[in-house]
């Protein structure tokens, strides 16, 4: 089996998170699943926050400012669906969308038959067979709004005891920074996790790849009594059941209403008539 994980990091500025993952998913996947970790092109206007007081920094943004914004967020995305036309072209089997901010998941399901996954619906589901009510702790606020509405749109919010954050500087290049001497973005984390826990969550999800993966690496397992998901392990493991339910039960989304798919004469028209070409 062959999943294509599409971060929406520029790894060339977080090397060290990419070499996690592409390590991590050797140690949670089946023997004969290949996760090929896929990242960004360069984001060259995207900063840390801690830098932005640099006089030199001119007008480049936070991954918070570019999440924040609309526009940039979907001019800086869209191509993730070529990215998942190519995987299907290329004989994947999966494609997960390594981001809780799920950009283009209607549509990426709506244009390739593989399996579609995203790292939060896939998390957000599989806790609710793990307990009555879930918590989420992302590192930063703007990732917590997004999971807010996501918990929204997808009709949980009576299976959520709360949507946290970190902190306001805890963004990934300062988390990269502090790999090797997490403490403090543990402790923290830990404080939260037992605040959520005092509000009744059962099941603790870490929002965002780099946190994520500091916890898995530091084998944050659980706290208190209540487990604490290791987020790409549990998408990765969500693709390889959704990949066998196709190949064993020829289960596929439904095109009737909201992953409605053109014909592939129907797509090359258009394609071609708009000078797009894969």
């Amino acid at each position: 089996m062959k999943i294509w994980h599409q971060s929406m990091a520029d790894f060339g500025r977080l090397e060290t998170y990419g070499a996690a993952i592409k390590k991590h998913s050797s140690q949670v996947c089946e023997e004969d699943t290949e996760v090929a970790v896929k990242g960004m092109p360069p984001k060259n206007y995207i900063v840390g926050i801690a830098a932005q007081g640099d006089a030199s920094i001119d007008d480049r943004m936070t991954t918070g400012d570019m999440l924040g914004s609309p526009y940039i967020y979907h001019m800086g995305f869209r191509r993730i669906i070529d990215h998942a036309l190519e995987a299907e072209r290329d004989g994947y089997d999966a494609f997960v969308i390594g981001s809780f901010s799920e950009p283009f998941l209607r549509e990426l399901r709506a244009t390739v038959s593989i399996p579609v996954v995203s790292v939060g619906e896939a998390n957000f589901l599989l806790a609710c067979s793990y307990g009555k009510l879930q918590a989420h702790i992302a590192n930063v606020p703007e990732v917590a709004r997004i999971v807010t509405d996501h918990v929204h749109e997808y009709r949980l919010t009576d299976r959520v005891a709360g949507v946290y954050a970190v902190g306001p500087e805890m963004d990934e290049h300062l988390m990269q920074q502090m790999w090797n001497e997490p403490g403090e973005i543990i402790e923290r984390f830990t404080a939260i996790a037992h605040e959520a826990i005092r509000a009744g969550a059962d099941v603790i999800i870490p929002v965002e790849g780099v946190l994520s993966e500091l916890l898995y690496l530091n084998g944050v397992k659980r706290i208190g009594k209540a487990p604490v998901f290791d987020s790409f392990g549990m998408a990765w493991k969500y693709a390889e059941l959704l990949v066998s339910l196709k190949k064993k039960m020829q289960l596929e989304v439904g095109r009737e209403w909201e992953y409605r798919r053109p014909t592939k004469r129907q797509l090359a028209l258009f394609r071609q008539s708009i000078g797009v070409q894969i």
